[in-house]
């Protein structure tokens, strides 16, 4: 096989690979939507406007994280990630900016990556330069309790403890929204 004929069928297999992807992104969101994950009231067994579970973990910084201890002081934006994930991805650097607008706010941003190796978490967080605070869930102990069964997926929780958001998968149009929500709960 000459060089050339080698490039086309890996240019080929490439765009081939691309248009699948495409299709099941597509196909992941129209199910999603169906189901109304999209943009939901709902995640696992909790509500909003239902007090949301407590977690203690350690971040990457060895600190701890306690929800409870944030309650009566700051509201929580809980971000369930993985490196692997594309949508969860493509939302980091709007996560990033949620951190730089309203890191002196009562706001805490926390981002839970769920089932990989705390180390190759901390290289990737370290790599993009993201300031938030970040939980390994090698375990995903705390994505279970909050009933996570697909990322990326972000709850709010308020000053009160109780859910104020849930979203289920990315859609850069809720980020107004969300701002908002957050603009109402630093207050």
């Amino acid at each position: 096989m000459n060089p050339s004929k080698q490039q086309i069928i890996w240019g080929a297999a490439g765009i081939l690979f691309a248009l699948a992807s495409l299709k099941i992104h597509h196909e992941v969101k129209v199910e999603m939507e169906h189901r109304g994950l999209a943009a939901s009231d709902r995640i696992g067994d909790l509500q909003v406007g239902g007090k949301a579970p407590d977690f203690s973990a350690t971040d990457l910084q060895g600190r701890p994280v306690a929800l409870g201890e944030l309650r009566g002081h700051k509201a929580v934006v809980v971000d369930f990630w993985a490196t692997w994930c594309a949508p969860c991805l493509e939302s980091m650097p709007a996560l990033q900016q949620v951190q730089e607008e309203f890191n002196d706010r009562q706001v805490e941003i926390v981002a839970v990556n769920l089932g990989e190796d705390p180390g190759n978490v901390r290289s990737f967080v370290e790599r993009h330069q993201y300031t938030f605070r970040v939980v390994a869930d090698e375990d995903r102990a705390i994505g279970s309790l909050f009933g996570v069964d697909a990322i990326p997926a972000q709850v709010v929780v308020d000053t009160d403890g109780v859910l104020a958001w849930v979203q289920v998968g990315y859609d850069s149009g809720k980020e107004g929204a969300l701002r908002e929500l957050l603009e109402q709960l630093a207050q």
